[in-house]
């Protein structure tokens, strides 16, 4: 099908207005991973044509504030509307200003707190095991250790499929009939945008990480930036923000948790440290730089803190102390 023609037709998918002929059409196109980066760049186009909407939350104080006060504004209500508003608030009248900015603050504040709670449920994965979930529309997500997935408490709605995710999962999106996008927000500005595909994603305090087995990612990162990924493409971003793309990346680093093990291949101790702190929430420290700079590779299997530690005291004979609310690594003092 000619490029313009094309381009209509997905601008009319994206509108809602594609009869099931055409729809089956798109689907059908995109069965190719040849046509998925023209898709996106519709989409990129369609969206920047269709802004969403957002609201104006200062100007919403305000009104707030101008109701509470009991000042009619310009675009106020029938006055039916405006006695029944009034009498509700005569109890408040007295408050000074202050205080109904501090009841309107509140009041907003609270709206962003439990939104969440509302609109979202937790799924969880306990400390030191997996935990595997299939989502309503059939994409099978296995948890991590120590890691959160938010999803949609009353079901995915049209168009696109979100969730949030704090610490590691793989994922298996399934492939809608509609082309339904689907979306992990991995932190602040961090989004991966798919259609259907395989990939492991780690969003954690020391950074970001998507590590792609099938299909094609679209990053979002911050600054309005983007990155389009393919088979065993590797993305790691720290916590400043830098970040850096690998074309061909050895899985094995990124997936060796599902099997309860950890992969090292020349891995620092200091690295070592803090996989065993996202793990198992057990805090390790290394006072000493030297044995912090030490490296380790192979594979081991650990379902708890002491099993890994275990090894690591006899594979590198370092010393494990226990203090009061972390554990210590150090260097055998020679008598």
């Amino acid at each position: 099908m000619k490029e313009p023609i094309m381009k209509q037709l997905l601008f009319d998918f994206f509108d809602g207005k594609t009869t099931s002929m055409q729809r089956k059409l798109v689907e059908e196109w995109l069965a190719d991973e040849n046509n998925q980066d023209t898709y996106y760049k519709y989409l990129d186009e369609w969206e920047t044509a269709h802004p969403q909407f957002e609201p104006d939350a200062e100007s919403a104080l305000q009104h707030f504030q101008a109701n509470l006060a009991g000042v009619t504004s310009s675009t106020a209500q029938p006055e039916a509307d405006n006695v029944e508003h009034n009498a509700i608030l005569i109890p408040f009248l007295n408050l000074s200003k202050w205080k109904w900015a501090a009841a309107a603050c509140f009041l907003i504040a609270s709206c962003f707190v439990f939104k969440k709670q509302i609109l979202y449920r937790s799924l969880e994965s306990v400390i030191g095991k997996t935990a595997s979930y299939q989502l309503s529309e059939g994409t099978r997500v296995v948890l991590n250790s120590n890691s959160t997935l938010l999803v949609p408490r009353f079901g995915f709605g049209s168009g696109s499929r979100e969730v949030f995710l704090d610490g590691e999962a793989e994922f298996k999106v399934t492939h809608t009939p509609h082309n339904d996008r689907f979306i992990v927000h991995i932190g602040e500005n961090y989004e991966i945008e798919v259609l259907g595909t395989e990939f492991v994603a780690f969003s954690r305090a020391r950074g970001k990480r998507v590590f792609l087995k099938n299909g094609k990612v679209k990053l979002k990162l911050p600054e309005g930036k983007q990155l389009y990924m393919k088979p065993g493409n590797l993305f790691v971003s720290d916590k400043t923000g830098a970040f850096n793309l690998t074309k061909e990346a050895d899985p094995r680093p990124y997936t060796a948790w599902k099997d309860q093990t950890f992969y090292f291949d020349n891995t620092l101790l200091s690295q070592v440290a803090l996989q065993i702190h996202e793990q198992f929430n057990v805090n390790v420290r290394i006072p000493d730089t030297l044995l912090a700079n030490r490296r380790i590779a192979g594979t081991y299997k650990a379902t708890q803190a002491d099993d890994l530690l275990q090894i690591l005291s006899e594979l590198m004979q370092i010393e494990i102390t226990q203090k009061e609310d972390y554990i210590e690594l150090s260097t055998p003092k020679i008598p």
